[in-house]
């Protein structure tokens, strides 16, 4: 999970933060073209669905960095298409996990599998079923991509970073990253100090974790490289923690929502008794995190942020 620094755009605190904005812009612009490129083509591998995902979210996070140097609608087209660039990749991914999930886990129980058990078959009856829909989840994302190209993608993007405002853009990339990223520093920690009783609030503090981790690429260069890389892990590290919360949550719902659609009295059991299994993951992965997300450990990201932002601003 941890980035990769393909993604980074590091430059002097004295670059004039218009020049970061456009290499950032497009380095990530790109990136999304060519995952949606690979995406759509003949031989539709899983990863490049989840790396479009990724490359969506990086790229709405930089625009939502540089919201104030971009020519607004232009920038609105932008947000628009990749939000649903980002829904549908979300959609297909969540399918690809969670089939490749239930055809690699074995059978409840540790005797070999007897294909002729009802319990079995209706696993299988599912498996198949997700087959099929993972191969329709991939529909969405090529008409997208037929529309983009229509509306001349490339081009658009040329325009937008052409709009550029030069001349709020001539302030240095330090003074505005440190300007940028004090209130999403403020704002992920007035969610993560909460107690986390419910899901809401759990989703809620990966939304602003991964804002602030995907701000802290942007943004690198104003962070000592030490306090950075231990910002980076940590943040990257509760994503991964409450991903899999998620993924697990987000399964035992669907297949609670299958399970209330009929269907014989086997696929009805096989289902619930998975939606059991799904429950009973998140919930194991909820307490790891919450074990791991400690008072202690909550302090110590905090000073390590604050300090780093005051002793470069100093």
């Amino acid at each position: 999970m941890a980035a990769s620094n393909s993604w980074h755009v590091i430059d002097s605190d004295r670059t004039p933060v218009a020049r970061v904005a456009a290499r950032t812009l497009r380095k990530r612009l790109e990136a999304v073209w060519a995952e949606l490129r690979a995406s759509c083509g003949e031989r539709q591998h899983p990863e490049a669905v989840h790396r479009l995902r990724v490359a969506t979210r990086r790229t709405l996070a930089a625009i939502d960095a540089f919201q104030d140097l971009l020519p607004a609608h232009r920038t609105a087209w932008f947000r628009k298409q990749l939000r649903r660039l980002r829904r549908a990749a979300g959609d297909a991914r969540d399918l690809d996990v969670l089939t490749d999930r239930l055809r690699m886990q074995p059978a409840a129980g540790s005797r070999p599998p007897d294909r002729r058990e009802p319990g079995l078959r209706a696993r299988e009856r599912l498996v198949a079923m997700l087959s099929r829909q993972r191969v329709e989840s991939r529909h969405p994302i090529r008409e997208i991509h037929a529309r983009l190209v229509a509306a001349d993608w490339p081009g658009r993007v040329e325009r937008l970073l052409d709009g550029i405002a030069c001349g709020r853009g001539r302030r240095s990339f330090g003074a505005y990253a440190r300007r940028r990223l004090k209130p999403l520093i403020e704002r992920f920690f007035a969610e993560a100090d909460r107690r986390l009783r419910d899901d809401e609030e759990i989703h809620q503090v990966r939304i602003e974790g991964k804002k602030l981790r995907y701000a802290l690429e942007i943004f690198a260069g104003v962070y000592p490289p030490r306090a950075r890389a231990r910002c980076q892990e940590s943040l990257e590290r509760l994503q991964e923690m409450l991903g899999e919360f998620t993924d697990h949550a987000a399964a035992a719902d669907r297949l609670d929502r299958w399970s209330s659609r009929g269907g014989s009295h086997a696929d009805r059991s096989t289902l619930a008794q998975l939606r059991r299994q799904e429950a009973d993951l998140a919930k194991k992965a909820r307490k790891n995190f919450s074990k791991w997300w400690n008072p202690t450990r909550r302090r110590a990201l905090r000073r390590t942020f604050e300090r780093s932002l005051r002793r470069e601003s100093a």
